[in-house]
């Protein structure tokens, strides 16, 4: 009986420590949504919910690069292409902090492909060693664009070498 209960509490401390590969990503979770360009004609009428899911690679000990995925009404219009603001707590460390993800502006200089119309820049931070929460929203941005009406923050839990 007491060997059952010490190879199972090796077996999770074991699953708990194993090596990290060189660069592993974790969508968050949950993903941010918001609704569609609400500012834009009569989009208000028959809102869109749009959804943005962020990520974390941990690529070395200790940082974190965000990035995110365009939202899913990107088809529709290319108006729902915001920033992401990402805010993480490290709850081994109890370190903080927050970033945005912000997209590559629009090139007008040349035509661009449909997969072009959204695309967002990595941001990387040091968050420390260990188990990392984080949320994500579009609050700050739709406050900039008066267009669009955030719904729900993205969720996203992980660990950092």
């Amino acid at each position: 009986m007491s060997a059952a209960i010490l190879a199972l509490a090796l077996g999770s401390a074991a699953a708990i420590a194993a090596p990290v590969s060189a660069a592993s990503t974790t969508e968050f979770q949950v993903p941010v949504t918001f609704l569609s360009a609400c500012g834009v004609g009569f989009r208000c009428y028959l809102p869109t919910l749009a959804a943005v899911t962020p990520s974390a690679t941990t690529n070395a000990p200790g940082a974190v690069s965000f990035a995110a995925t365009p939202p899913t009404t990107i088809s529709i219009t290319w108006l729902d292409c915001i920033d992401v603001t990402v805010h993480w707590r490290n709850l081994t460390t109890g370190a903080t902090g927050a970033t945005e993800i912000r997209r590559v502006p629009p090139d007008y200089s040349r035509p661009t492909a449909p997969g072009e119309w959204c695309r967002y820049n990595p941001t990387t931070v040091v968050t420390g060693s260990g188990t990392v929460a984080a949320t994500a929203d579009v609050a700050a941005a739709a406050s900039r664009t008066g267009d669009h009406r955030p719904i729900s923050s993205g969720v996203g839990l992980f660990q950092v070498p």
